[in-house]
C-alpha cells in the first residue's frame, strides 16, 4: 500500500463535526439540538436516533426530519452502526437524542458491567469486589470502539446528553458543594469537536460560566457566547468552519477601537470587573455587573476575558448562597 500526501488546500470536503450538548431536565436539549442541526444542515436533510421513545416527534411539526425510534439494549455498537448507516444514505447531519442511553440505558455500559459483574460473581460480596474492575473490560472495550468508530464519520454528529446535579461531599471540614454532571462516560465531552450546557433556568441558552464544562478552540469561543440563545446561525457558523470558509477574526485591538475604548482600557476594565465579582457581598452587585451593557460589549471583544467575568460571577453567587443557607 502506498500513501500519497496533497496540499491541505486542496481537500474542500467538511471536516469532521461533532458536538455534545448537555442539559437538564427542561432545558430546550432537544429544541436547541434541532434548531442546531438545521443550521448545519442548511436546505439539507437531518437524522434523529431517537432512543426515548419517540419523543423527538413531538416536534415534528416545527423541525423536518427523519427517525428512527431506536429500542433497548442499547449497546454501544449500536449507536456506531446508525451513525453510519446515516452518513451512508446521505444525511447531512445526525442528532442522537438522547446519547446518555448509550451510557446508562438499559443494556448500556453500566448496565452490561452490572450483568458482567453478576455472571462472574454471583452474590458472593467478596468475589464481587474482586471481579469489579473485570466486569468493566467488554463494556469499556465496546464504548471504546464506538468512539474510534464514530471520530471516523464524516457526516456531522450532535450527541443530545442528559445532565443532572449532584451532591460533592465536602472535605476536611468544608461543606459540600453541588456540581452538575453529564450522564455519560466522563471523558466522551472531551472527545468532541465542541461540547458545552445549557442553562438550568433559560430553555436553550448557552452556559459557558463554569469552563470546566465546556470545550471549545479560538474559533468556537468566537461563534459560542455565554448567554446566547442556541440557534440556526450557530451551526451555520459551525458548519462553515468545518470547511475552512471562516478565517480568523478582527485583532482584538481593533475591535476595541470601533467600540471606543483601545485593547488597554478593555484590558484594565474586564480585570476591575472580574475583581469586583470575585469580592462582591451580595448577589446585587453581581446582578449589576451581569447586566452592564459593556459586558455584551466586551464579548465581541474576547470571549476569554468575557467568560473569565461570567464564571466568578456564577461562582460568587455560588458562594454567596451557600453561607445563606
Amino acid at each position: 500500500m502506498t500513501f500519497q500526501f496533497v496540499p491541505a488546500q486542496q481537500f474542500t470536503e467538511r471536516a469532521g463535526l461533532f458536538v455534545a450538548l448537555v442539559g437538564g431536565t427542561n432545558s430546550g436539549k432537544t429544541f436547541s439540538a434541532l434548531r442546531l442541526a438545521r443550521g448545519i444542515a442548511g436546505k439539507g436533510k437531518i437524522a434523529v436516533l431517537d432512543t426515548e421513545g419517540g419523543r423527538t416527534l413531538h416536534l415534528k411539526k416545527d423541525f423536518a426530519f427523519d427517525a428512527n425510534v431506536m429500542e433497548a439494549p442499547f449497546r454501544p455498537e449500536r449507536f456506531a452502526q446508525a451513525a453510519e448507516a446515516a452518513e451512508q444514505a446521505g444525511y447531512d447531519v445526525l442528532l442522537i437524542d438522547s446519547f446518555s442511553m448509550e451510557w446508562a440505558g438499559v443494556g448500556g455500559v453500566l448496565d452490561w458491567q452490572a450483568a458482567e459483574l453478576q455472571r462472574m460473581a454471583g452474590d458472593d460480596f467478596g468475589k464481587r469486589e474482586r471481579m469489579k474492575m473485570a466486569a468493566w473490560i467488554k463494556p469499556k472495550m465496546a464504548h471504546k470502539s464506538m468512539v474510534y468508530s464514530l471520530l471516523q464519520r464524516r457526516i456531522p454528529i450532535i450527541f443530545s446528553i442528559r445532565g443532572e446535579e449532584t451532591i460533592k461531599p465536602g472535605e476536611a471540614g468544608q461543606k459540600p458543594t453541588r456540581i452538575f454532571k453529564a450522564i455519560c462516560n466522563t471523558a466522551f465531552p472531551f472527545e468532541v469537536t465542541v461540547s458545552f450546557r445549557l442553562a438550568a433556568d433559560r430553555k436553550g441558552v448557552i452556559d459557558l460560566s463554569e469552563p470546566s464544562a465546556w470545550k471549545m478552540e479560538k474559533a468556537h469561543a468566537e461563534i459560542f457566547h455565554d448567554g446566547d440563545l442556541l440557534s440556526e446561525e450557530h451551526g451555520q457558523r459551525l458548519e462553515a468552519w468545518a470547511r475552512g470558509a471562516i478565517g480568523e477574526p478582527p485583532a482584538p485591538a481593533l475591535q476595541g477601537a470601533l467600540i471606543g475604548r483601545t485593547q488597554e482600557e478593555w484590558k484594565a476594565w474586564a480585570a476591575a470587573k472580574r475583581k469586583e465579582a470575585t469580592s462582591a457581598t451580595d448577589t446585587a452587585t453581581l446582578d449589576e455587573i451581569m447586566a452592564d451593557p459593556d459586558l455584551v460589549e466586551l464579548r465581541a471583544i474576547s470571549a476569554p476575558a468575557h467568560g473569565a467575568i461570567v464564571a466568578a460571577c456564577a461562582g460568587r453567587r455560588t458562594h454567596l448562597e451557600m453561607a445563606a443557607a
